[in-house]
């Protein structure tokens, strides 16, 4: 699933994420560009430097509609239409 990031990923809401993604035993990881983190990080997430409307690639394996719910209920991502 692409997502946009709503505002940049750092301290407080990188560990927001790490705390959602943390509750999921499936493997998860975000990527941007040619770049990519476990979800589960908060350094690798850091190292990902995720700013406003930025595109990012969200990996679950095996898949779950759970994730993409709670992900987009966050406020951490908006859906990405392209």
């Amino acid at each position: 699933m692409i997502v946009k990031a709503t505002a940049p990923i750092y301290a407080e809401r990188a560990a927001k994420l790490i705390e959602l993604t943390g509750s999921f035993t499936e493997s998860i990881y975000l990527k941007k560009g040619d770049r990519t983190a476990d979800g589960k990080s908060f350094l690798g997430i850091i190292a990902l430097s995720i700013y406003p409307d930025d595109p990012v690639e969200i990996i679950c394996d095996p898949p779950s509609t759970q994730l993409k719910e709670r992900i987009l209920s966050s406020g951490l991502f908006s859906s990405c239409n392209s």
